[in-house]
């Protein structure tokens, strides 16, 4: 990561059109605290603001070659920004009058809504690539992702060094991101983004 710091925004967009996923995880560092709270302005739920900032990451990695061509990456983000999320909001009101709709001429649904069973399909999927890893490097990940602990309280827990946590979750990555590329899956670096949000300013 530390090689992609000193990078301008416009290299990083260059490394990122040729698929460099490095040089997308220090955009994501430097521009995920920015997002959230432009978007939460818009949004108002937290949660909900979470998951359309990754969204908006998930936009920029799959129309990355369109990268090369961008003149100002700081506006083209916000730009993304702004437009996914009233695409959200838009979404989430014709939900909403559909829902009413429908209640007013339906009787009531199972609780499990598709939404929540696509949620836990998009669980048992990632819970199934983390059951593909050694027994340290799960744990690390179980422990990093699941209980939100920083590298010390890792390694003060199993008896390592801090390093060697780093190295246990970069790796455990690495295989969970190979696992999921085999089911046809976005690319892992999406964990590594959602890590990197849970821990900015923890190590």
């Amino acid at each position: 990561m530390t090689g992609r710091v000193q990078y301008t925004d416009h290299e990083l967009f260059r490394l990122i059109a040729g698929g460099d996923e490095a040089a997308f995880a220090e955009i994501f560092r430097r521009y995920d605290r920015r997002i959230y709270p432009f978007v939460l302005k818009m949004i108002k739920t937290a949660t909900q603001a979470e998951e359309i900032t990754h969204e908006i990451f998930i936009k920029v990695w799959r129309h990355r070659d369109r990268l090369t061509e961008i003149d100002q990456p700081e506006a083209y983000i916000f730009t993304i920004a702004a437009r996914h999320t009233l695409d959200q909001i838009k979404k989430r009101l014709n939900e909403s009058r559909m829902l009413q709709r429908l209640s007013a001429v339906a009787p009531p649904a199972h609780n499990d809504t598709e939404e929540l069973v696509l949620l836990k399909d998009k669980e048992a999927l990632v819970q199934q690539a983390v059951d593909q890893l050694p027994p340290q490097q799960k744990m690390v990940y179980m422990l990093s992702r699941q209980q939100g602990l920083s590298y010390d309280e890792i390694a003060r827990q199993m008896g390592i060094s801090a390093n060697t946590v780093r190295n246990h979750l970069v790796k455990a990555l690495q295989t969970m991101r190979g696992w999921l590329d085999q089911q046809d899956q976005l690319p892992a670096i999406l964990l590594a983004c959602t890590y990197i949000w849970i821990h900015s300013g923890k190590n």
